[in-house]
């Protein structure tokens, strides 16, 4: 039985949110789980950072949180809103502390088709299926991922 779905979420690919709340909604639906809506903010550079207003951090969580929230409205569980939370540092190493933190069953992320990059140092993806210590379904994206 699924309880919790952790679902990360790149809002700077906003074309595929669809496709992996869709997929979210439906398996939440099916055992009455929750879902978590996440997205993962990498810091700047340190050369940049000292650059960026002293507030930058909070601005931009404020931000994050809202064009969250306003996904999660958008999602049809039957369970309630899906809850959501902005996490700052590395994509996979956030999204696998979040998972456990909650204690996710299943973690729904979306993926591109893998470049000669992805090949030579890992998506996240793919390092989040190979660390994670619950089940993960992978939605495949169409085009810039």
């Amino acid at each position: 039985m699924i309880t919790k779905i952790l679902v990360p979420i790149d809002l700077q690919h906003t074309a595929n949110h669809g496709e992996i709340l869709r997929v979210a909604s439906i398996l939440a639906n099916s055992d009455g789980g929750s879902v978590v809506l996440m997205t993962v903010v990498e810091p700047p550079p340190v050369i940049v950072s000292q650059y960026l207003p002293k507030r930058f951090e909070t601005q931009m969580t404020q931000s994050t949180t809202t064009e969250l929230k306003k996904l999660a409205e958008s999602m049809a569980v039957t369970s309630g809103p899906a809850e959501s939370t902005v996490r700052f540092g590395s994509v996979y190493k956030e999204i696998l502390n979040h998972a456990e933190t909650i204690g996710a069953d299943l973690i729904v992320m979306g993926s591109h088709e893998p470049s000669v990059g992805d090949y030579l140092l890992g998506s996240n993806a793919s390092r989040v299926v190979r660390h994670a210590t619950c089940s993960v379904h992978i939605v495949r994206l169409q085009g810039d991922g």
